[in-house]
Order: structure tokens, then C-alpha cells, then sequence
């Protein structure tokens, strides 16, 4: 995903037709000199823009600081700052065409920017009916059709 504008948070919205498992969400946070706590929250809303889950980030980043986040649904407990980084766990939580996960920051500053945005999620194909979509169908020929063309072959 491309950087948001300064001062803002960031949307990525399912837009496909096909579920997906959110696995990780991560990004950088500069914070600008002025003094304040910002603090991090993600947030997955359905297809209504309801809140299915609030997740805040295990600490607050204060002014002048570098933090990269990651929220991963392999981490069990959330940490607080180690070195740059603030861990936090993802639930697993399948996003459904217009899904949307919301990253914000509370008491955003004028110069924060959030860059280096990545999003993995693996991709179910089902279509509206329920069939597989993209997948190639291999069905092995009637026994009659192999007999006819081991024929041919000889």
C-alpha cells in the first residue's frame, strides 16, 4: 500500500470477491517533536463499517521516535518496546469482501507519517455459488475415452 498523507492512519478494504485470512499487518510510525502519546490501534470492520475488534498496540509512541509495528497471528502476547518494535497479536479473523482493516493513531500530530505498509492475508477462491474459482478442473477422462485413445497411441 502506498503512504498515507501526513497525520493520517490508513485503510485497506477486501475489495475482491474471495474471503481472506488476515495473517499480518505492519508499518512504520514517525513521530514528530511535538509532545505528545500517540497510540496505535487496528481495527477490523465488516462490511457495514461495524467494529468487530479494536486492537491497540501494546505501547504508546512519544515524540521524535521510529517505531515499526507488527500485528501477526503467529505472536501469542504482546510486548512493549523492544529496540524499534512494537509486537502485538492478530486474532484470526477472515475479512469478507468489503472488510476492512483501519490502522489509526489518537492524538496524531501535525508531521507523524506512517510508510512501509504491508499486508499478508492468504486468499480463499470461492464464488458467489461456492465453486472454486481459478482452479483448473483435471477430472480423469471416462475409462472408455483412455481405452480409445491407448488405441490411437499404438
Amino acid at each position: 500500500m502506498a503512504s498515507p498523507a501526513v497525520a493520517t492512519g490508513f485503510t485497506y478494504t477486501n475489495t475482491g470477491q474471495q474471503w481472506q485470512l488476515l495473517d499480518l499487518v505492519s508499518f512504520r510510525l514517525v513521530s514528530d517533536s511535538n509532545a505528545a502519546n500517540r497510540q496505535v490501534t487496528l481495527t477490523i470492520n465488516d462490511g457495514g463499517g461495524i467494529a468487530l475488534a479494536t486492537l491497540p498496540a501494546a505501547s504508546v509512541q512519544v515524540a521524535t521516535k521510529t517505531y515499526d509495528y507488527t500485528w501477526s497471528s503467529d505472536f501469542q502476547t504482546f510486548n512493549t518496546v523492544v529496540s524499534n518494535a512494537i509486537t502485538s497479536p492478530l486474532p484470526a479473523i477472515f475479512l469478507q469482501p468489503e472488510f476492512s482493516v483501519v490502522v489509526a493513531v489518537g492524538t496524531v500530530q501535525a508531521g507523524d507519517q506512517i510508510s512501509r505498509i504491508r499486508l499478508y492475508a492468504e486468499q480463499f477462491v470461492t464464488g458467489p455459488q461456492g465453486y472454486m474459482l481459478g482452479v483448473v478442473d483435471e477430472r480423469l477422462p471416462l475409462i472408455t475415452d483412455r481405452i480409445a485413445y491407448a488405441a490411437e497411441r499404438s
